[in-house]
């Protein structure tokens, strides 16, 4: 049965860019920053990036993630997929399945792992526990 082994944490700002009505519903870009933190380097690490999302007819979000995590030679590359629930609060519970890019050779492992994240966002902020799926 597969495990999950906890990566890292990220909390970080949100921005928003609202893009308008596409014939796949409304769509808004989400720029964040902010910083993850990990058993597998010493103190804080920049994040940033862009979550594309997609509103769907149920007031739902698809969503398509780019970031980076760390900056010069320490920078890991991430993209992810999912959706996130909307609460009647207007705060939002993301669900992620991620991909790692790296050069760093610390960290180059993480070229071959896939990671879910599970989050909450609400009123500009957004918090994520990333996790690494183990056979």
């Amino acid at each position: 049965m597969p495990s999950l082994e906890q990566f890292c944490t990220v909390s970080g700002d949100l921005g928003m860019n609202v893009i308008g009505q596409t014939p796949n519903g409304m769509r808004i870009d989400f720029p964040f920053t902010g910083t993850a933190t990990s058993s597998h380097w010493d103190g804080e690490r920049p994040v940033s990036g862009v979550d594309y999302v997609t509103v769907r007819a149920d007031g739902n979000m698809e969503l398509d993630i780019h970031g980076v995590i760390g900056e010069k030679r320490e920078k890991v590359a991430y993209a992810a997929i999912g959706v996130s629930i909307a609460n009647p609060d207007g705060s939002a519970d993301p669900k992620e399945l991620i991909r790692f890019h790296t050069a760093n050779e610390d960290l180059a492992w993480l070229n071959d792992e896939i990671a879910v994240a599970f989050g909450h966002g609400a009123a500009g902020k957004i918090s994520l526990e990333i996790f690494l799926i183990r056979p």
